[in-house]
């Protein structure tokens, strides 16, 4: 291990000989334009030590220098060697000020922040930052004023995100007929889910749009943040909370030509700052639960109605309807959506959006690290 002093904070950190040679970023290591390693592992001797090394000044500021006994050379920044630790990510990613949990009250004292203009999110790229800002915050936001029809819809997606494609297609429009084996293509109601639990990589983002409701009523949509609801749960329960993050629970679609299964936690951990990272809720979508002992069913079943009386609770829904001209895009790593029973006939589009795509706008736009 290395001891290095930072000069200014006076922190002292212990970095091991394998790991600062591994992060060596001279042109022979590292391709500076694609941002990728040049070299096999098993490259370096597994008795790498330096053999001498020294500090100097750069313009860049302080650099490491070090000589190792294989006759490399490498510089590191001293601020790279020290951002690069874990408690530095620890404490970048548990930044909380970014999201903010909400119930029905909160969400319409902030629901101002959360609705954009069509033109303006086309003409705007300060619009399109607010916009994804928005989804990293609540895990909601509206384009209002955008045509009724599904190739407007697609127009103001793709001006953030490309569009994800499934079985269920690109861009894809539903109605009352049963196109799929799935609950939502009925007038049935629908409670609080997060689509793509049967998936290994559920969609990050989903988007829908109300083309036409035609004769009839009802039909009001409702979405409530799992986020609040999790950490509400943690709060009065926190061994039913460790349940839940830890109980994998499967989930299956099925029709012809598809059989799509997926088991994981109702709410999934970050490993590195135990940060919730993803809410997965469909009682729909539930395979044959066997993943756990019969002795332990209670317990786990016990967690999770617990947990299910928090999100069906009034004073977490929002409830409102959707009309011809306003897409809603949401989160569905953690807001839940759902749907009340309609008469006549209701025609929708939308579309899902990729976990990755989403984060990687984000991070573009300096929102997340």
């Amino acid at each position: 291990m290395l001891e290095i002093k930072h000069s200014q904070s006076q922190e002292i950190i212990k970095v091991n000989y394998f790991w600062l040679r591994d992060h060596c970023r001279c042109p022979r290591c590292y391709n500076a334009e694609t941002k990728q390693k040049r070299y096999n592992l098993l490259d370096i001797p597994r008795e790498i030590k330096p053999e001498a090394g020294g500090v100097k000044y750069l313009k860049d500021g302080l650099v490491l220098e070090v000589t190792w006994n294989d006759g490399h050379v490498s510089e590191y920044g001293i601020d790279f060697i020290f951002n690069s630790q874990l408690p530095q990510l620890i404490k970048r990613k548990s930044n909380s000020t970014l999201k903010t949990p909400w119930n029905l009250p909160i969400i319409l004292q902030n629901e101002r922040h959360c609705r954009f203009r069509f033109t303006e999110l086309l003409s705007s790229d300060s619009v399109v930052r607010d916009y994804v800002a928005a989804l990293v915050r609540y895990g909601i936001a509206f384009i209002d004023n955008v045509p009724a029809n599904t190739t407007m819809t697609e127009m103001a997606v793709r001006r953030v995100f490309p569009v994800m494609k499934t079985f269920f297609g690109e861009m894809f429009t539903f109605s009352d007929a049963a196109d799929h084996a799935d609950t939502a293509y009925t007038k049935e109601y629908l409670g609080s889910h997060t689509d793509n639990t049967y998936f290994c990589d559920a969609a990050g983002l989903q988007v829908l749009h109300c083309l036409q409701h035609l004769n009839g009523e009802g039909g009001e949509n409702f979405f409530v943040d799992g986020l609040h609801c999790a950490l509400e749960l943690k709060r009065r329960n926190p061994k039913a909370f460790e349940l839940l993050t830890r109980v994998h629970l499967p989930a299956e679609y099925i029709e012809e030509g598809q059989h799509h299964t997926h088991s994981a936690p109702m709410i999934r951990l970050d490993p590195v700052t135990q940060e919730i990272i993803q809410l997965r809720l469909n009682v729909y979508d539930r395979a044959v639960f066997n993943t756990i002992p019969q002795e332990e069913m209670f317990e786990f079943y016990e967690a999770f109605c617990e947990f299910l009386e928090i999100v069906q609770s009034p004073d977490n829904q929002w409830r409102f309807k959707l009309y011809p001209g306003t897409i809603v895009v949401f989160d569905n790593w953690r807001v839940y959506h759902g749907r009340y029973s309609y008469t006549g006939s209701r025609t929708m589009t939308g579309c899902y959006i990729q976990r990755t795509d989403f984060l990687s706008k984000a991070r573009i736009l300096g929102i997340i690290d």
